[in-house]
């Protein structure tokens, strides 16, 4: 993962510039992850045993999964599992005593770039799951934090890093759809209540009770999410009811890990490539501070340089650690930049002549550039452009609402075409 590299004219900032973008970096996102490298194990092991569960924890939510266990390199690495641990300290949960275990992301990186096994990265997709009961006849909403499915759910998508939420179930929801129409699966009005909360997947979740001819009672869930127009659904039964949220985060994260765990290259290999990107909205230094932080957090992104600026108009380039249609799949990820309309950026200085010829028009995903990017620790002509805009107090150029590529209410990553694009709109969340 690239540190953030400050050129000349950020090591200038007034103290209270500094001070914000010391803020940025604490901020992050509700499907970004804080925890990744952290795990929470019973004390009273031996030290061998919680360093393993340790490791054993944070790799199933770099993967996926338990299925890297099975992996040579990983079977080595879980028997000196020590290595990996950084600091741990004595915590207390629901009244019992754990460990909190804080491993080396880089060491643990690097080991799995080893054994080219894909890793998933810190964002994660905000899945949204209308929950529904039927304990007698009628069904009800699952409304109550503190319902023990719901509970469930929420625990073991802490163990594999997912990011689930659950409609607030107001008068909003409740004027759009209710309690029948989630049960009869009516995706229409499921699709339409869901708008609002901008979830990149969408599940409905649909929770009852078997009884067989000799009396077994076997509790089902049953999911439905809608893909490519059509629904998809899949019934878990089990005798344990929790163990039915356990079967469903299981399957919905290595769904997930297909999608978005990336195959980082080796340092120096350039086989990636790399690809310029214009960003709109750039409109102040902590905006630019916000936006190459976004990059540095990214596992398919080495470096980063910025090449040009004009008029709250930010063009960078990126030498990728991943496959290009790994990069942008871990793009759409981002909520803080959509797509825009490819065009020809506005006149800028260029980075090579220092003039103020028209800039080029970015490279699509389809042919992305290949040279090495630039590290130099010299003010380079774009930052400069950067740094005399700034004083100027030029401001972020009207961008017409229509030209973003949102997706729809309710559609599904899974569903959703791959948007690939070389200009986007930059909005701090």
């Amino acid at each position: 993962m690239p540190s953030l590299k400050l050129p000349r004219y950020f090591q200038r900032l007034t103290p209270a510039v500094l001070l914000v973008s010391a803020f940025l970096s604490t901020v992050s996102n509700a499907a970004e992850l804080t925890d990744l490298y952290q795990a929470r194990v019973a004390a009273g092991q031996s030290q061998p045993q919680w360093q393993k569960q340790a490791l054993q924890d944070v790799l199933v939510k770099l993967t996926g999964g338990e299925a890297v266990f099975a992996q040579p390199g990983i079977a080595d690495a879980l028997k000196n599992s020590g290595q990996f641990v950084v600091q741990f300290q004595q915590v207390q949960q629901d009244g019992q005593p754990q460990l909190l275990v804080t491993l080396d992301g880089q060491k643990i990186t690097r080991l799995l770039q080893s054994l080219q096994i894909p890793v998933w990265g810190p964002r994660r997709p905000d899945v949204l799951l209308w929950l529904t009961e039927r304990p007698v006849e009628a069904p009800q909403f699952v409304i109550s934090p503190e319902h023990p499915l719901r509970k469930a759910l929420l625990q073991q998508a802490g163990r594999y890093g997912l990011s689930l939420q659950f409609p607030l179930y107001d008068e909003t929801d409740s004027a759009l759809v209710n309690e029948a129409a989630s049960w009869g699966g009516d995706w229409a009005l499921l699709q339409q209540a869901s708008g609002r909360y901008q979830a990149t997947e969408v599940y409905n979740l649909l929770f009852d009770q078997l009884t067989d001819a000799s009396g077994l009672v076997q509790f089902r869930l049953t999911w439905q999410q809608l893909v490519d127009g059509g629904v998809q659904s899949k019934e878990l039964l089990n005798a344990d009811a929790m163990a039915l949220a356990q079967q469903f985060c299981a399957e919905l994260a290595v769904a997930q890990a297909s999608r978005y765990a990336v195959r980082i290259s080796a340092s120096g290999d350039t086989a990636a490539g790399s690809l310029q990107l214009t960003f709109d909205g750039v409109s102040s230094l902590s905006d630019l501070v916000a936006l190459r932080q976004l990059f540095s957090s990214m596992l398919t992104v080495r470096d980063h340089q910025l090449t040009q600026y004009q008029a709250g108009q930010a063009v960078l380039q990126l030498q990728l650690a991943a496959s290009p249609d790994e990069f942008y799949r871990a793009l759409s990820l981002v909520k803080e930049l959509t797509p825009q309309p490819d065009a020809v950026a506005p006149e800028a200085v260029s980075a090579d002549t220092g003039t103020g010829e028209p800039a080029t028009e970015a490279p699509a995903a389809e042919n992305p550039v290949t040279s090495p990017v630039q590290s130099s620790g010299e003010l380079t002509d774009a930052e400069a452009a950067m740094e005399a805009a700034l004083a100027g107090g030029q401001t972020d150029p009207a961008v017409a609402a229509e030209s973003t590529l949102p997706l729809s209410a309710g559609q599904n990553s899974a569903s959703a075409a791959l948007v690939i694009s070389s200009r986007y709109l930059f909005r701090r969340q």
